[in-house]
């Protein structure tokens, strides 16, 4: 079964839209279709973001329901320590918590939206690094619009 790291955008994305890529990703760990392997900080951020006043209002989130993400988050993801610090992504270093994250989990994939600094890598030690609309087409098999 693939080991995968999805970028903050995309849980995120996921989590607040239905009938979306990004919400198919989401949908597919619900099925248990991946293991999903996160790390606290990329937990740290997704909740740091879901709380910020705008996206609140924005999709109309209570506390409560960020909770639930989170705690699904913690209890059904592959959390792992979060200790490795690596030093890959140059311009843009907050995204070098993916890479750690994908190299301690020992996962297979990272899904990102950040063409510029995380797609562009490709592949790193053996992760592969895809969109969302790859992963799900190619690695899933699933059609996608």
């Amino acid at each position: 079964m693939y080991r995968v790291v999805v970028d903050t955008n995309l849980i995120i994305s996921g989590a607040t839209t239905s009938g979306t890529i990004p919400s198919e990703v989401i949908e597919s760990w619900r099925r248990d279709e991946y293991i999903l392997v996160t790390s606290p900080r990329i937990i740290e951020e997704v909740k740091e973001v879901l709380n910020r006043p705008k996206i609140k209002k924005q999709f109309s989130f209570t506390s409560k329901e960020i909770d639930k993400l989170i705690e699904s988050l913690i209890t059904k993801a592959f959390v792992t320590p979060g200790i490795l610090e690596v030093e890959v992504i140059k311009d843009d270093p907050d995204d070098n918590k993916f890479i750690a994250c994908a190299i301690e989990g020992s996962a297979t994939h990272i899904i990102s939206g950040d063409k510029k600094h995380v797609l562009s890598l490709g592949d790193y030690q053996g992760i592969k690094i895809v969109s969302a609309r790859n992963f799900l087409e190619a690695y899933l098999k699933k059609d996608v619009l």
